[in-house]
């Protein structure tokens, strides 16, 4: 299943409130053999290719297919990044004129063998860093699916490094010392100098930290703080990861302004790019706070074979259960629960609210503002708090995790019909899903939330969330089982 571009998971800057032959011309090079089968009407094609990583500003790619083929076509759009193809420049085919179609599109006036072309990795834009592959400096992110045309199914990669720099990957080197990469598009390679490796078991689950650069923090530091998230999610979900999973950390290559961190989970890796320098008053609790969200990616949607902008679950909604896996864990208190909530709905009120929470998620990447981050993650709040109150505290959203890993769907189901289904398990949670996921509709959270024992006070400077000073003995139980403590 390939998932679509979308649903590599993307979130950055600060929440909860805390605050990649040797080339004659170069000196440094890092050479990649590969062999490559195309995938589409026609059949697989092999090949063996060259790609030297010219220390720091390009990779130049010499491919070699063993059937010959005309056309070629690049990436051009990922995670809101535009024009990711206008980096690949020279692209020639041996003993025959290519013509440029458009951005990333080249056709030959006949069939070829061997193509090369040069794809520039220089200092890349500041919103795009942890969306693209880039070489800055000793050290870079080569990401496949912006590197090779985009219809290469599989790949055998063989790397030669400069001496000093070493690569790590989320996959695994064979016998032979190659990578064997099944999906190129999730494809995640960290290379340069002096990184360090640290590896855990995680309840059956491998996962490796890579890190480049000094931090105000010890490398063992991530791990520790990482696992007992994986754990959670393992337990939420009742789904053992079946491949090794990484954590790559690297310094932000450039200024991002007040941004203090980006990241991305692909595939099975999440890549955290943060300032050095950022002044977390707490560095580890800032770590764990970053990994609740980025690691349940790994689950949802990298995990799960479903189709189509259901971007409202896999961000909105994972942004909540993060946030309450931050309380559970004591990452943070119930008090900062409840003015993250209320940080959201103040984010939620700055802009119009015209759109369902699918449309929302079909134009995520063309509208401005953040709806399906927002409103996905208060839908989920109050979500957990309707289940939890009809049930009488027999289930919560976190069982609904349970039951969408359980449920064998088809490979390539539609997204928003999967989840739906799961989330709409009684009469009360169909009217919920169709009132706040299917229907548009602006939320008034001051008028809802009372029937649960909370009160929102919107008119402030910013929103308070509090709990009532009067709670029944079913808000008790509904609000102790969030994390309050009476």
């Amino acid at each position: 299943m390939k998932v679509p571009a979308k649903a590599q998971r993307r979130k950055e800057g600060s929440w909860f409130g805390f605050s990649l032959r040797l080339c004659a011309f170069a000196g440094n090079c890092l050479l990649i053999l590969l062999c490559v089968g195309t995938a589409g009407a026609q059949a697989k094609l092999r090949s063996r290719a060259t790609i030297s990583i010219v220390w720091p500003t390009a990779v130049k790619v010499d491919c070699e297919f063993s059937s010959p083929t005309r056309s070629w076509s690049f990436r051009n759009a990922y995670a809101g990044v535009l024009g990711i193809a206008e980096r690949v420049s020279d692209f020639r085919a041996q003993d025959a004129a290519v013509k440029k179609i458009a951005a990333g599109e080249f056709r030959s006036d006949f069939d070829v063998q061997r193509i090369n072309y040069t794809v520039r990795l220089a200092e890349p834009r500041p919103e795009d860093v942890s969306h693209v592959s880039w070489l800055v400096g000793d050290r870079g992110f080569l990401m496949f699916a912006d590197l090779i045309p985009r219809d290469i199914e599989t790949l055998s990669v063989n790397f030669v490094l400069p001496d000093g720099w070493t690569i790590e990957s989320s996959i695994t080197r064979d016998v032979d010392g190659r990578y064997q990469i099944t999906e190129p598009e999730k494809a995640v390679f960290f290379t340069g100098r002096s990184l360090r490796k640290t590896t855990k078991s995680v309840d059956g689950m491998t996962l490796d930290n890579v890190l480049s650069g000094a931090w105000p923090f010890e490398d063992s530091d991530v791990l520790r703080s990482a696992a007992p998230v994986m754990k959670k999610y393992l337990a939420l979900t009742g789904f053992k990861l079946p491949s090794e999973s990484i954590i790559m950390i690297a310094p932000l290559p450039i200024s991002v302004g007040s941004v203090k961190w980006r990241a991305e989970t692909r595939g099975s890796t999440v890549v955290l790019l943060i300032d050095p320098n950022a002044g977390f008053r707490n560095w580890r609790a800032q770590l764990g706070v970053i990994f609740t969200h980025e690691l349940l990616h790994l689950w949802v949607p990298n995990s799960l074979k479903l189709q189509g902008d259901y971007d409202w679950f896999f961000e909105g909604f994972t942004l909540y259960t993060a946030l309450r896996t931050a309380l559970e864990l004591k990452i943070i208190d119930f008090k900062e629960f409840l003015n993250t909530l209320a940080r959201v709905y103040d984010s939620y009120l700055s802009y119009a609210d015209n759109l369902s929470l699918i449309e929302a998620s079909e134009g995520r990447w063309t509208t401005p503002g953040s709806l399906v981050y927002d409103k996905g993650m208060l839908v989920a709040f109050l979500y957990d708090l309707m289940i939890s109150k009809v049930s009488s505290g027999k289930t919560s959203l976190a069982d609904r995790y349970r039951e969408l890993f359980a449920r064998r769907f088809a490979d390539g189901a539609d997204g928003n019909e999967a989840i739906i289904s799961v989330l709409a398990g009684s009469p009360a949670a169909r009217d919920f899903t169709r009132t706040y996921i299917e229907n548009s509709g602006t939320l008034e959270l001051e008028q809802v939330l009372p029937a649960y024992g909370l009160s929102l006070d919107p008119t402030g400077k910013s929103s308070q969330l509090r709990v009532s000073r009067e709670l029944d003995a079913d808000q008790k139980r509904l609000l102790g089982a969030l994390g309050y403590k009476h």
